[in-house]
């Protein structure tokens, strides 16, 4: 690139970022406040507008003022920057900021230059690096064989519902029965229009469509060039409408015409590593058997699935579900679903280091008594399997505890385990 272009993209973007807000302080910030004086690079992952940007700039202001460098690499003018470019962005750094030592790189991905080579290099001479990007695959597989051992990885979700509570100013104790009132109807709303921040702020879960389109099309159809566009939006279309549901890849290559099940998976991967939607496998001792097993499907966010696929009132189970597989995903936890011989089934298990920790069933209502009996019937099998004591059992209102078989079954209200 011409050094005067490049020059004028850095002061401009500069400029912008004096002016920006810092919005509401993400739980993340201070979640990982103790990594801040180690000497590693940190790289940022997430969806598509799920607050990345504005995550790196409370980092920015919390911790380093304006002691830093930065580019957004999602800037339009930056299409043909190249390898070579990235020493004469140093020098243009360096000429008009000074020497610093951490450099902030906002959305840094793609195949067309080798960042990774200019983030080692200067890593290696003791310059810090804070990466944001909103493809897993192509940062992971990147950072991972680059930069091993080096680096910190931080997924970041669209809000979660203690951060919706806090945007909102929440600050009564929902002990109380004006409490509790209120912050149901503050779940009620978060459960439809979901946590992405652009929505909570504006109110319009509109922009939805806008986020769902630009990571279809920019994210995935362009950026791996498919061909089968029509058949490819279908499938997700159809992956997203049928969420917390069973599927197979051959079931996928059958209903639209993919070609075979390598293609599924592949088409899949994609929807994955642009993290709109996520796998959960069956858990199985045998690693092998495991990967045999038809997998469920989960989305980023309720207020997508309610824009998306369908109305709201029409599956408010499978979103209580939804909301837990979510929440279990940004809290870090290795889960995965189980069923035994008899088709019982339990949602999720948490497993840590090859032992399964918890089991967590979800239903909305438990005053069916079918529902009530197959709920408990997979959660005292699970409990059995595994020979643990107690289980939860996730509800919208329910909230007590009773010994059933010498188990505990613990049930607590979504909105309130949400906020543990």
């Amino acid at each position: 690139m011409e050094k005067q272009y490049l020059e004028q993209i850095v002061l401009d973007q500069k400029e912008r970022l004096s002016k920006l807000k810092q919005g509401y302080l993400r739980d993340k910030l201070y979640n990982i406040a103790d990594i801040i004086n180690h000497k590693i690079n940190i790289v940022v992952t997430g969806h598509r507008r799920s607050g990345k940007s504005t995550f790196l700039l409370q980092w920015m202001n919390k911790y380093y003022n304006s002691n830093f460098y930065y580019l957004d690499f999602s800037d339009e003018r930056l299409v043909d920057f190249k390898t070579t470019d990235f020493q004469l962005l140093y020098e243009i750094f360096l000429e008009h900021f000074g020497e610093k030592d951490i450099f902030y790189f906002d959305e840094l991905q793609g195949k067309k230059y080798d960042w990774n080579k200019f983030v080692n290099r200067l890593y290696s001479e003791g310059k810090r690096f804070f990466i944001t990007g909103s493809n897993a695959d192509l940062l992971s597989k990147e950072i991972s064989t680059y930069l091993t051992g080096r680096h910190f990885d931080i997924m970041l979700f669209p809000f979660s519902f203690k951060e919706y509570l806090g945007y909102n100013n929440f600050n009564k104790n929902y002990k109380s029965t004006t409490g509790k009132v209120e912050v149901i109807k503050y779940f009620n709303n978060y459960i439809k229009q979901g946590g992405f921040p652009e929505v909570i702020v504006y109110k319009n879960i509109d922009i939805l469509d806008n986020i769902y389109q630009d990571v279809i099309n920019n994210d995935i159809l362009t950026r791996y060039n498919i061909k089968e566009e029509v058949e490819f939006k279908k499938m997700s279309l159809f992956l997203i409408s049928n969420f917390s549901r069973e599927f197979s890849y051959t079931s996928l290559k059958n209903n639209f015409n993919l070609g075979s099940t390598h293609t599924a998976k592949k088409y899949v991967s994609y929807l994955i590593n642009s993290y709109l939607l996520f796998e959960l496998p069956k858990y199985d001792y045998s690693l092998k058997k495991q990967e045999t097993y038809a997998k469920k499907i989960y989305a980023i966010d309720t207020g997508l699935i309610n824009k998306i696929a369908f109305g709201f009132s029409e599956n408010i189970g499978r979103l209580y579900e939804n909301l837990v597989f979510i929440e279990l995903k940004r809290r870090n936890k290795n889960i995965y679903f189980w069923k035994d011989k008899l088709d019982h089934e339990v949602d999720f298990m948490t497993v840590e280091k090859n032992k399964v920790i918890s089991l967590i069933q979800v239903t909305y209502d438990l005053s069916n008594l079918k529902t009530k009996e197959r709920e408990i019937k997979g959660l005292l099998s699970g409990l059995d399997e595994f020979k643990l004591k107690s289980g939860i059992i996730i509800t919208k209102d329910l909230e007590k505890e009773e010994k059933i078989d010498g188990k505990i079954i613990k049930y607590i209200p979504l909105w309130k385990w949400l906020l543990e």
